[in-house]
């Protein structure tokens, strides 16, 4: 008799660790999937493989998906979404919170980059960013189901029913994607200053990156390593940056803050500002 290996959930930190900007489970609306999403594609699962990595101490599951339609991003015809868990021979691990995407079922998929990888994606917010789709009791009709249930809009439409047609789905996407970023005033940012630009004496244009996933709103979500813009002065022994925008996942949005910080210098220094 085989016996069944399972990896107990005492490791699930340490399996969740390198990836954590990846596996958030903060409950999202629409709104903050969208935004935190590079790429959102409507697709049918072809392919599922999981292996060993490379250093043989984690197992990764891979989907493979065929595009049918990109509603955000220029995607391949094909990508692979990466997943940590799996079976292999009498291994098991399961991650709560992951998405199980079944072959030859679609999905509307909600997607980031995973580093260093081409065409290889995880799912935003894990099991949150993967909607299957299915023929309702009207085979011709497609209907969309929501991983946990209700789920908000983020904004001033009403939350969606627990299983919308494709067609109420992604209207209310395409609605989500087209709102503005506003990032509340009180928002607190932490930061590390990436670059400056010398302007002349006693001038820089300052490029920081945020620090940790932050969620301002039920409508915004500012995911860790989005570029912040601001402008700085030098004031005697320090400088006082005027922080003006933000990058979203290439939308930028405008806010007013700003932060002083000593003279010895501007690159490297992490930091924390509230917006007004």
């Amino acid at each position: 008799m085989k016996i069944r290996a399972i990896i107990p959930a005492v490791l699930l930190g340490l399996w969740l660790a390198p990836q954590a900007g990846a596996t958030t489970l903060v409950r999202m609306s629409l709104s903050q999937l969208a935004q935190a999403s590079s790429t959102i594609v409507q697709g049918q699962v072809v392919d599922r493989t999981s292996r060993w990595n490379a250093a043989h101490t984690r197992i990764m599951t891979y989907s493979t998906v065929q595009i049918e339609k990109a509603l955000k991003g220029q995607p391949p015809s094909t990508i692979t979404i990466e997943q940590l868990g799996g079976t292999v021979g009498n291994f098991h691990v399961h991650v709560p919170g992951t998405a199980y995407l079944r072959p030859q079922e679609q999905y509307v998929l909600f997607l980031e980059p995973v580093a260093g990888k081409s065409e290889t994606y995880h799912t935003v917010g894990m099991m949150q960013g993967a909607f299957r789709v299915y023929h309702g009791r009207n085979a011709s009709q497609l209907r969309v189901v929501l991983p946990l249930g209700a789920l908000s809009s983020g904004g001033n439409a009403a939350p969606l029913s627990q299983s919308p047609t494709l067609g109420e789905f992604r209207t209310t996407l395409s609605g989500a994607m087209a709102a503005p970023i506003v990032i509340p005033a009180g928002t607190s940012i932490p930061v590390v200053i990436r670059s400056t630009q010398f302007q002349g004496a006693g001038q820089a244009v300052v490029v920081a990156r945020t620090s940790s996933d932050l969620f301002p709103s039920k409508a915004v979500v500012i995911p860790a390593g989005s570029e912040v813009v601001g402008v700085a002065q030098r004031h005697g022994p320090q400088w006082k940056i005027y922080w003006h925008s933000i990058s979203v996942r290439g939308r930028r949005a405008h806010f007013s803050a700003t932060s002083k910080v000593p003279a010895e210098g501007l690159k490297g220094r992490a930091l924390v500002f509230q917006t007004r």
